[in-house]
């Protein structure tokens, strides 16, 4: 018995521990959300940037000169796609608005879909919340855009990272509740 408990103690407290690094982040971004907005935008502008120059010299490795040219542009496009976001990040974060939105409506379906597929386990309730709250922020942020776009992100992000750590907590928890129970005679 000894050999299925400890693995499920380990597993509670590693989501313990991530939920509760994801409640600290999700609460310093809530604090400054246009520098956390911003950040993102960056990020993103960083990750097109590498990503298009990697296509671009994937592009020589192509079989023919047709392919070569088509994936060349692709990779230029996405290049200038992410100097664009790093050269006017405000108006990126405004764009990212309106994928972030959407992005949370499917978050949210996805999450709620998963809570009803593990009830009546613990913790299915807070994946339920959680998907209710994603989905109300996503349309929050569609509703509101594009004036949303300057604080939406930060503070969004960070209202969905406090609940995303609350759940993984709640579910440590759990599991570090059926731990000791398993232990007992």
């Amino acid at each position: 018995m000894n050999e299925q408990v400890q693995p499920l103690q380990q597993a509670s407290r590693r989501g313990i521990v991530w939920g509760i690094i994801t409640i600290i982040c999700g609460v310093a971004s809530i604090g400054s959300p246009l520098v956390s907005g911003l950040a993102v935008a960056m990020m993103v502008g960083i990750i097109l940037l590498v990503a298009g120059a990697s296509m671009t010299f994937f592009a020589f490795q192509a079989p023919s000169l047709g392919k070569g040219i088509m994936k060349t542009l692709f990779g230029l496009l996405t290049v200038l796609v992410g100097v664009s976001a790093l050269s006017q990040p405000g108006i990126a974060l405004v764009n990212l608005t309106m994928l972030l939105g959407l992005y949370f409506l499917a978050d949210g379906v996805v999450t709620m879909i998963v809570a009803f597929n593990v009830k009546p386990d613990p913790g299915w309730g807070w994946m339920t919340f959680n998907g209710t709250v994603t989905i109300a922020l996503g349309w929050m942020i569609l509703r509101g855009w594009p004036v949303s776009g300057v604080w939406a992100i930060g503070i969004l992000v960070g209202v969905r990272l406090l609940f995303a750590g609350m759940t993984m907590l709640t579910l440590g928890t759990a599991g570090s509740q059926a731990a000791k129970a398993m232990q007992e005679p």
